[in-house]
């Protein structure tokens, strides 16, 4: 009867042993499966697609500047680039249209690497800074003219 009750507590204890042989709480939550997490990202990636496709189909947006800019010598573009169209309107060519759209997507494409160097959550605040500096000055040109 003894030999019974300590062999099914060392299955217990077996079976929630991790890959590498160290005991795992099951009171803790467990690691997500890659292909779970994978599917988990693709379901989200559609669902943010499918809230941005309804929202292009919502919101009829003009070709053009501002509707208050009578001044022949503005450009017409997409809202979408109205960030950049503010930065051509003030700041230098070569900046405005090169260095600071090309500097933001390496950036962008570098996250992976810096989320190694100076931890998940810097990484996070860079992404949000970033994304809100793109995203002002599009609402400052679509909005402000």
């Amino acid at each position: 009867m003894l030999y019974g009750v300590a062999s099914k507590l060392t299955d217990e204890k077996e079976s929630n042993l991790d890959v590498k042989g160290e005991y795992m709480d099951p009171t803790k939550s467990e690691k997500v499966m890659l292909s779970e997490l994978q599917a988990r990202e693709s379901i989200s990636t559609f669902l943010w697609l499918g809230f941005l496709f309804g929202l292009t189909i919502a919101v009829k947006v003009p070709l053009d500047s501002s509707p208050v800019a009578t001044a022949v010598g503005k450009s017409k573009a997409p809202w979408v680039f109205g960030s950049i169209q503010w930065l051509l309107q003030r700041w230098p060519v070569w900046l405005s249209g090169w260095v600071l759209p090309v500097l933001s997507a390496i950036v962008l494409l570098s996250l992976p690497w810096w989320a190694q160097k100076v931890g998940k959550m810097w990484t996070w605040i860079i992404f949000l800074i970033l994304s809100l500096a793109w995203v002002g000055l599009t609402l400052i040109y679509r909005f402000m003219g």
